[in-house]
């Protein structure tokens, strides 16, 4: 077996142990990012902390619609350090769209921003976010 093949085999043992670990009720929203491979940096990101779903509103099409697409696009494989490899990525063209999937599914939005009047705010570290058993951020 050559070199990169026990590497890629490693890997992938590696991603297939801590499967069971990873969270499935806990989603990461990006909403609009400017650069692809920003995208890529949060999938390696949330994959580390055992986040096992990464959406995306993506208004300007930079993804494809397809995940298995996704998996092959040079500059998510690179930035993500191949975790696109093992995590799951959907693609939204509007915000809208993503909260209705998300309601459909009773995930609750949790949106990090500044001060909305009319909204409930809470301090990041400060919310109990353990009373919701589904959660998107």
């Amino acid at each position: 077996m050559t070199e990169q093949k026990k590497q890629k085999s490693a890997v992938r043992k590696r991603a297939d142990e801590i499967k069971r670990d990873r969270c499935k009720n806990l989603i990461a929203v990006i909403e609009d990012p400017s650069d692809i491979r920003n995208i890529g940096t949060v999938i390696r990101n949330v994959n580390a902390l055992g986040v096992e779903k990464v959406y995306v509103i993506d208004p300007r099409s930079a993804l494809p619609d397809d995940w298995q697409e996704m998996r092959g696009t040079k500059a998510l494989n690179q930035t993500s350090v191949s975790a696109i490899k093992w995590s799951f990525v959907k693609r939204f063209d509007n915000t809208e769209d993503c909260i209705a999937h998300l309601e459909k599914n009773r995930f609750v939005s949790v949106v990090t921003s500044p001060h909305v009047k009319g909204r409930n705010n809470g301090v990041l570290d400060e919310v109990d976010f353990t009373e919701w058993y589904k959660l998107a951020v």
